[in-house]
């Protein structure tokens, strides 16, 4: 099996936009796998570049998660976003979640997600058979994810409905 790295892409169009990749997108999923997105927005410039400096913390932790499928970390300084989307197998994401790198980040550097006018969407969920793109994940989490706008919780989140399920679901 080939070993999983990070990758840089650099966006053609934006020297402030970056998408980082770890794993190999084309993988065949395994039924349980989860998928867990993140999106802060509204971040002003030092809250971005914190984002980013923890999120490099958290990568080294990455590397030791076995079970981590396929990464995605996507973020742009001028715009004041940040998305991550990791994919799991089974039961292995909240291990990773509340140790290591990820617990300190959370617990110390909450108030990158929850303070000035900050907002935050989480989701986590079972996979449908493939991995949502960066748009659609974004889209996800907007429309499904729990919300937070400046720390306060306005919106739970739910499962995604995705349109092979449209038909079955009421």
């Amino acid at each position: 099996m080939e070993e999983k790295v990070f990758v840089t892409h650099k966006s053609p169009d934006s020297k402030y936009e970056g998408l980082i990749t770890y794993g190999d997108r084309d993988i065949s999923l395994p039924k349980d796998a989860l998928i867990s997105i993140t999106l802060g927005e509204k971040f002003s410039v030092w809250r971005t570049i914190v984002n980013a400096i923890v999120s490099k913390f958290v990568m080294k932790q990455m590397k030791k998660s076995p079970k981590l499928l396929y990464a995605e970390m996507k973020g742009d300084v001028k715009e004041g976003y940040g998305l991550t989307m990791t994919v799991w197998e089974s039961h292995s994401m909240k291990q990773f979640r509340d140790k290591s790198a990820h617990k300190f980040a959370m617990r110390f550097f909450s108030w990158v997600f929850y303070g000035g006018n900050a907002q935050a969407y989480f989701l986590s969920f079972k996979n449908n058979g493939s991995i949502p793109t960066s748009t659609e994940a974004y889209e996800l989490v907007k429309e499904y994810g729990r919300f937070f706008d400046n720390g306060k919780l306005i919106r739970s989140s739910r499962a995604p409905i995705f349109n092979d399920e449209a038909e079955i679901r009421p």
